[in-house]
């Protein structure tokens, strides 16, 4: 464990994995890729565990190659490290590994924790931020600096405030329930840009060492309904957010669903001008049977009406209605089992052969509908997971060993015959026999 600096990059040698048959192809391409091994030299600045050494390598990719760290040279990181094969040393996106400059609060701790002195109980970093994907081309999140926080639980408080850096730490935190507070400027909300309100209780253990970075959002929302063309909610929706000017057909949004509650929200959003849109992927969806479309309701960006919100404030009813829905059909399907439903949890499911698969809606007691495209064909499947039983046997109670699953025979279905409006699946019996 260490900051350090890269000085040398180099590509090791793919070697591909050997088969037990020789008549295999060899491995792909794209596996190559994704297995290459890189040796990333360190000059290692600051060391906090491991040996004492002035320079070390370090590996990534390999076996760990979905989750390799790609370090780029002459920039410095803090690293952590496990050994793998061969006593190399790995670094993986997933064990704390990140720039030196995101290490600005956890540095000090390893450092008290390396000389034996007293470790912050809670601490990280507070910043001003956007929600994913709607910051402000080349502009970076700038730390909240003098900022006073708070640490309550039903007995104890904690004070402290950030550093220049907005950086903060809670020292000798008991353990408990605690709200973490902080006294921001107006029309900003303490939170994490992955949370849609603010920051809920949390609960510190003794001995607590709790990496902890919050961050300042803006409090704007936009909230609206997808509006199918007769006016109503669609039941099922999603529509994604872009600052005015960034969209861009290959490249998400921030994401908001719209359920049966018939509205969708964006929250924490700051001022500015915005595009919003449904189905960017104009996907074949029977779920949502509308091509992709802008607010308030176009087909084209170039005619897209910007949705300006100030700062803090809160806009409802921006609904976007929807045109050209593409030819839909019912139906049903009806489940049962020759000798009496086992305990169990069943799944019923229709695959689509082409668009995306329709969302099952349980009507009754073994009765499912769907909606399905008349362009698409479709296969409805039905299986369930049994739990295990004890049933009686010749007028003995035994134990029964049965399946661990049972399926239903499938049915193929098109979408365009109007005539297959319900269906029938049928589960086999149980078999059963004593342990």
């Amino acid at each position: 464990m260490f900051l350090g600096t890269v000085t040398s990059v180099e590509e090791m040698p793919y070697t591909a994995p050997k088969s037990d048959n020789p008549s295999d192809p060899p491995a792909a391409s794209v596996d190559m890729i994704a297995s290459r091994l890189t040796r990333y030299h360190f000059r290692i600045d600051e060391r906090f565990a491991g040996p004492d050494v002035a320079e070390i390598d370090i590996f990534a990719g390999g076996d760990d190659g979905d989750c390799a760290y790609r370090f780029k040279q002459g920039q410095q990181y803090l690293v952590f490290t496990q050994q793998e094969a061969e006593g190399r040393l790995f670094a993986t996106t997933c064990n704390g590994t990140r720039p030196a400059s995101a290490a600005i609060a956890l540095v000090p701790q390893l450092r008290a924790m390396r000389n034996g002195k007293n470790v912050a109980s809670v601490f990280g970093i507070l910043r001003h931020g956007d929600p994913p994907f709607l910051a402000l081309p080349g502009d970076p999140d700038d730390p909240v600096p003098n900022v006073t926080l708070k640490l309550r639980s039903n007995i104890d408080r904690f004070e402290t405030s950030t550093d220049s850096n907005g950086v903060y730490s809670f020292y000798d935190v008991h353990a408990g329930e605690y709200r973490f507070t902080a006294n921001l400027p107006p029309r900003t909300e303490l939170t994490q840009r992955t949370l849609t309100g603010g920051l809920p209780i949390f609960k510190i253990p003794d001995g607590a060492c709790f990496e902890y970075n919050v961050d300042a959002l803006p409090t704007g929302h936009i909230r609206g309904s997808v509006l199918g063309s007769n006016g109503k909610p669609l039941p099922l929706a999603s529509v994604e957010l872009y600052r005015a000017g960034t969209y861009d057909d290959s490249k998400p949004g921030l994401w908001a669903y719209q359920g049966g509650e018939g509205v969708f929200d964006f929250n924490h959003i700051g001022p500015g001008d915005y595009i919003m849109v449904f189905n960017r992927a104009n996907r074949k969806d029977p779920n949502s049977p509308y091509p992709r479309a802008f607010y308030p309701g176009v087909p084209d960006v170039a005619d897209a009406q910007p949705i300006h919100l100030e700062d803090g404030q809160q806009l409802s009813k921006v609904n976007l209605l929807l045109s050209d829905g593409l030819p839909t059909r019912q139906i049903r399907v009806h489940l049962k089992w020759e000798k009496g439903r086992p305990p169990g949890s069943v799944t019923v499911m229709a695959k689509a052969d082409h668009g995306r698969n329709p969302a099952a809606t349980i009507i009754g007691d073994g009765l499912y509908g769907f909606t399905l495209l008349e362009s698409a064909n479709y296969t409805i499947t039905a299986w369930e997971e049994l739990a295990r039983q004890r049933v009686a046997r010749r007028g003995k109670n035994v134990d029964c060993a049965p399946p661990s699953r049972i399926e239903a025979a499938s049915v193929a279905v098109s979408g365009s015959d109007e005539t297959a409006k319900d269906l029938l699946l049928v589960f086999p019996a149980v078999g059963c026999a004593p342990n």
